[in-house]
């Protein structure tokens, strides 16, 4: 055996027995593989003092496996021409629960009526990898009328 044939199986060796030791028992996967998938269904309501926004729980890493490290969600909302922008952060905390939340939602009370808004959510983990974000939803927020009704005249004398 040559001394670079016998340096190369030292260092094979090495690696095998490194690789064996260590608490991880599979092969450490590219960070677009764990990022969750994108959330799929947005929808929008108008309530009488916001816009509500819902959103179906991600389940799946972006490679398909089932997902087990949910962080939460971010609510961004794009009004006018700006950009979109993170309005709200809903964490979860069902984790270790035997029945986990299928569906979340955010009420968005910081809107004008007559004003059209376009919402999408992001997912995240635990350990910080994001979602591509959702596929936008858009609304015109026009409260319910809230004018007072008229006065009736006091009856009594």
């Amino acid at each position: 055996m040559t001394r670079q044939a016998g340096v190369a199986l030292l260092v094979g060796l090495a690696t095998m027995a490194t690789v064996a030791g260590c608490g991880r028992k599979t092969l450490p996967r590219p960070p677009a593989l764990v990022a969750p998938q994108p959330v799929t269904s947005v929808a929008l309501s108008e309530r009488p003092t916001g816009v509500e926004i819902g959103w179906d729980r991600s389940t799946k890493y972006a490679d398909g496996s089932r997902m087990t490290d949910l962080g939460g969600f971010i609510v961004e909302r794009q009004s006018f021409s700006t950009e979109f922008h993170e309005i709200a952060r809903v964490p979860i905390t069902d984790r270790g629960r035997f029945r986990q939340a299928r569906r979340f939602e955010h009420l968005d009370e910081d809107v004008t009526p007559g004003m059209m808004y376009h919402y999408r959510v992001v997912a995240f983990t635990l350990d910080g990898y994001y979602s591509a974000p959702s596929g936008a939803a858009a609304i015109t927020w026009s409260p319910p009328d809230t004018a007072p009704t008229a006065a009736t005249p006091d009856t009594q004398q």
